[in-house]
C-alpha cells in the first residue's frame, strides 16, 4: 500500500514519520492533561470491561439488548485502546510522532470505530470552514477519544436497574459472598 502524494512522488519524497502537534508548550499543563486522560482512560476500560463481564456472566442478561450493550462495551475498549495510549505517550515524552505503518494501523482501527460513532465524524467534517477555530480540532479529538468513551458505560448501562443488580451479584461472587444483593 503506497501512501505517497503524487506531488511527493514527482520529487522522489515519501513520508516515513508523522509528528504530532503539542497540546501545550508548558510541560506542567501536559503532565496534568496526561493525568486527566490516564484517569479517564482507566475509568473507561474498567467500566466497559465490567459491563461486558457482567452481561457475559449473568444468564438473566442474555437478551438481544444486553448482547448489543456488551458488544458496544467491547467496541469502546477497542476504540479507546487504538488511540489513547499513543496520545498519552506523546504528552509525556519528546517522541511526539508515529511511523507511517503505525499511523496506518491506528487509522484503520480508529476509522473502523469512528464509523460506529457518526457524531464525531459529522462534527469534524461537516462544519462550515468559516467557523473553524485553530484549536478546536485538538479539543474535538480529545473529547471524542477520551470523554465519550468514559461516560458511555454510565450512560448506556450503569443506570439500568437489571445491570446494577447483575453487577452487584458478579462483584459479590468475586469477593466470595453468597448473598449481597
Amino acid at each position: 500500500m503506497n501512501l505517497n502524494c503524487s506531488l511527493w512522488q514527482e520529487n522522489g519524497m515519501s513520508v516515513k514519520y508523522f509528528v504530532f502537534v503539542k497540546f501545550s508548550e508548558v510541560s506542567e499543563q501536559c503532565f496534568l492533561l496526561f493525568i486527566l486522560i490516564l484517569l479517564m482512560f482507566l475509568v473507561s476500560l474498567t467500566g466497559n470491561a465490567l459491563i461486558a463481564l457482567t452481561i457475559w456472566t449473568n444468564p438473566v442478561l442474555h437478551t438481544p439488548m444486553y448482547f448489543f450493550l456488551a458488544n458496544l462495551s467491547l467496541l469502546e475498549i477497542g476504540y479507546t485502546c487504538s488511540v489513547t495510549p499513543k496520545m498519552l505517550q506523546s504528552l509525556v515524552s519528546e517522541a511526539r510522532g508515529i511511523s507511517r505503518e503505525g499511523c496506518a494501523t491506528q487509522m484503520f482501527f480508529f476509522t473502523f470505530f469512528v464509523t460506529l460513532f457518526y457524531g464525531s465524524a459529522s462534527v469534524t467534517y461537516l462544519r462550515p470552514k468559516a467557523s473553524h477555530l485553530p484549536g478546536i480540532d485538538k479539543l474535538l479529538a480529545l473529547f471524542y477519544t477520551v470523554v465519550t468513551s468514559t461516560f458511555n458505560p454510565i450512560i448506556y448501562s450503569l443506570r439500568n436497574k437489571e445491570v446494577k443488580i447483575a453487577l452487584r451479584r458478579t462483584l459479590c461472587k468475586k469477593r466470595g459472598f453468597d448473598s449481597c444483593v
